[in-house]
């Protein structure tokens, strides 16, 4: 049995000629790109591996598209046969065992993993074990990635969905074939020791110039020692970390002070800080970029109601009383 597998995978990956088979339906490269969502150079790379696997030349390129060769024309009908077992095997599932919907794979970074994401998708799960007028139950794949990195991911086709973030001054990032659609803005709050500033003499940047600093990724460090040049001074950095969670606790031991995105806070909150909000720090607008051919699925719809019943952002610097802001 295991020679089978051997021979079948030496034929090709199963999943390009999935991917020849779209294209073959589609009639053109760039069809098969806009609706898979992909670009059109990672299909073209498929292609010329499975072409290379299979040792034949599977369609020509025209004017108006592709013109499939006979070995083509036999490879087609195997990748719709594949397609077809795939399908099969998807609905079997979902009779047998209550599944349903399609498995959604998603990028975000680490602050809106652990915030947002998290309850919404815990919300999506709760209102699929509550019977009818409930979401279809999608089942979704998380990984922690920056947007450079989870960019990277959705143009390769390893994600579906990447939840991204760039600060107002910054041009927004985009994809060919992608939709990109805005989910707020979160605002960036400096965080001080609490008993540092017991006199709130705290109300700028130009308050802690003098100050060590706790530093997050390679962007946020990037976006905060913009906004203190800005202010008139060059940071002195002393700790890097992109844990939300490990920034606030340096904050409160009293190691620094930092710019922490209002969300990261909201969901993951360190006693012993005094946060305060200023409008010289801005916001970061935040955002999911989907393939267009996903743009309207159910699972993504979902997924975003979702996402807005907990609100991605915080609206109000203040919030509830028990949110401990001041503004400058």
């Amino acid at each position: 049995m295991a020679n089978v597998f051997e021979q079948a995978l030496d034929l090709g990956e199963p999943k390009r000629l999935l991917i020849f088979g779209a294209i073959a339906e589609s009639g053109s490269i760039g069809a098969a790109a806009r609706a898979l969502g992909w670009s059109q150079p990672a299909l073209s790379q498929h292609m010329n591996a499975l072409e290379k696997d299979l040792g034949v030349t599977l369609f020509d390129r025209t004017p108006r598209g592709i013109r499939l060769t006979t070995a083509g024309q036999l490879a087609r009908i195997r990748a719709s046969e594949i397609a077809a077992s795939v399908t099969g095997l998807r609905g079997d599932l979902a009779k047998a065992f209550g599944l349903g919907g399609r498995n959604v794979r998603l990028a975000g970074f680490p602050s809106f993993v652990i915030g947002p994401l998290a309850a919404a998708l815990g919300r999506l799960e709760a209102n699929a074990g509550t019977g009818a007028e409930t979401p279809q139950h999608h089942s979704y794949e998380v990984a922690e990635a920056e947007p450079p990195e989870a960019i990277t991911l959705l143009e390769n086709g390893d994600i579906d969905i990447a939840f991204l973030f760039h600060h107002e001054d910054e041009t927004p990032p985009e994809l060919p074939g992608h939709t990109t659609i805005d989910l707020g803005a979160d605002h960036l709050d400096l965080l001080v020791p609490e008993r540092w500033n017991r006199a709130g003499q705290i109300q700028h940047l130009t308050d802690v110039a003098d100050l060590p600093w706790i530093m997050g990724c390679v962007r946020c460090r990037s976006t905060a020692e913009r906004l203190c040049r800005n202010a008139g001074f060059e940071p002195r950095t002393r700790h890097i970390t992109d844990n939300p969670g490990a920034i606030q606790s340096l904050v409160s031991n009293g190691l620094g002070v930092a710019l922490l995105p209002r969300s990261a806070r909201r969901y993951n909150r360190v006693t012993g800080i005094d946060p305060i909000a200023m409008d010289e720090a801005g916001a970061r607008r935040v955002t999911a970029m989907i393939p267009d051919g996903l743009a309207d699925a159910s699972e993504v719809g979902d997924l975003l109601d979702a996402l807005r019943a907990v609100e991605v952002t915080a609206h109000s610097a203040l919030g509830s009383p028990n949110d401990g802001y001041s503004e400058s």
